[in-house]
């Protein structure tokens, strides 16, 4: 088989792994959250503009979207699809890679060539704010950030040569800085000079060195391949994480020190199940990082959307809601452990100890809402906020989840 029948061979399969995920994604709650979270910053962002005049727009709009399409623009990087065991079975074809590392180049270009486009898209309203744009030059700004991802990638790919690390460094210290003084450039005038900026850029970062697929390089640096990799890989998952729980190759715990005392107050409970339930949560490795990952939005949102609308509030619900939904299914997962079938206690306790432990995230989530919200709302919008809050956490332990425990066991005596 060539190499690059087996390079296409893994990312057909990794597609082919998305596929069979997205009915999980694209049909779980958290979708819904996203949704409104969108059509809410749409609603917001058209406001805002309004309040603009053309070519009055202050510096600080113009730094900021230098900064947002800066960070949106080198978010992605290579996808090598290189495994561990090709230190073994590969590596003495190390000098045909070439063609690989350029396939794995073209195709992770689509991906952020398609951010780029709806980044720019989005952006098209402030610009025409700010600097009067027309379709055309919506096109050529496009081209320009293509053009310098293209950089990105191929310095990505320079350091996985054994390359002096220095001159890796330097090279994406530079590419940060002319990015975001030719995007900051663009909003200001015309993008056609800034398109001639990017392509002396980069026949500047060509002849400096950034050659990866040059036949005069050394070898390639197969560990930090296949650890970048697995890193990338990671990164997918835990974006994944924001919609569903994605079946994980092994789920581990890890010890989070300083949610060590939230623990600590369960042991004093004479309920076991609420210490293990919340030792389980606070540790876990698929539940904590969602719920974390859901509460942070949920505080960005209080922090850059700061009217104060009765439409923040129904966002801020329906994270709160679907946030705490993805843990209920740890309510029936624990009981696979062996040892809980034979522990000796009334497993009618459990429902209790769930309902605990439960209590303990929607509390600092209500918390570190209510903190958010002190700095940025007036104290109108934090009463309601923590009101409508408290309401809707009690409601949600003290009814929905009875009543979702007992659907699951009337699903169970069904089967």
């Amino acid at each position: 088989m060539h190499l690059l029948d087996i390079y296409h061979k893994r990312r057909e399969a990794s597609y082919h792994l998305f596929l069979k995920n997205a009915k999980y994604i694209f049909n779980d709650h958290a979708v819904i959250v996203l949704f409104f979270l969108f059509g809410a910053l749409a609603y917001q962002y058209s406001n805002w503009l309004s309040t603009l005049s053309q070519g009055l727009v202050g510096i600080w709009v113009h730094l900021l979207w230098a900064l947002i399409m800066t960070v949106g623009l080198l978010f992605t990087s290579v996808a090598s699809h290189i495994i561990a065991s090709d230190l073994v079975f590969l590596l003495p074809m190390e000098s045909k890679f070439n063609g690989w590392f350029r396939s794995a180049l073209n195709h992770s270009l689509l991906l952020p060539s398609i951010i780029t486009i709806l980044l720019v898209a989005g952006s098209y309203p402030l610009l025409v704010m700010m600097a009067g744009y027309s379709i055309v030059e919506l096109l050529v700004l496009a081209v320009i950030l293509i053009c310098f991802k293209s950089a990105h990638l191929s310095i990505i790919l320079e350091s996985w040569r054994y390359t002096n690390q220095r001159l890796i460094q330097f090279h994406l210290v530079m590419l940060y800085f002319v990015l975001f003084i030719t995007v900051l450039l663009a909003s200001y005038v015309t993008p056609y000079l800034c398109l001639a900026i990017a392509l002396v850029y980069l026949i500047v970062v060509h002849f400096t060195g950034i050659q990866p697929f040059s036949e005069e390089k050394k070898g390639w640096h197969w560990h930090k391949l296949v650890s970048m990799e697995q890193n990338r890989q990671q990164q997918i998952k835990r974006g994944l994480a924001l919609f569903v729980n994605m079946p994980q190759d092994a789920v581990s715990s890890k010890r989070r020190k300083h949610l060590d005392g939230l623990i600590k107050i369960m042991n004093r409970s004479d309920n076991p199940y609420a210490y293990l339930y919340s030792r389980a949560f606070w540790r876990s490795s698929d539940y904590f990082p969602l719920w974390s990952r859901m509460t942070l939005i949920g505080i960005l949102y209080l922090i850059f959307v700061t009217n104060n609308h009765w439409l923040n509030i129904l966002v801020l619900l329906l994270v709160q809601y679907f946030s705490h939904f993805q843990i209920l299914p740890m309510a029936k997962k624990i009981n696979q452990h062996i040892l809980l079938q034979v522990y000796p206690i009334n497993q009618s306790s459990q429902l209790t100890g769930f309902k605990q432990m439960m209590m303990q995230p929607i509390c600092t989530q209500i918390v570190l809402f209510l903190i958010a919200s002190i700095f940025t709302h007036d104290w109108i919008f934090t009463g309601t906020l923590l009101l409508s809050t408290i309401i809707l956490g009690l409601f949600f332990v003290y009814f929905y989840l009875a009543r979702f425990m007992r659907k699951k066991e009337k699903k169970v005596r069904i089967r």
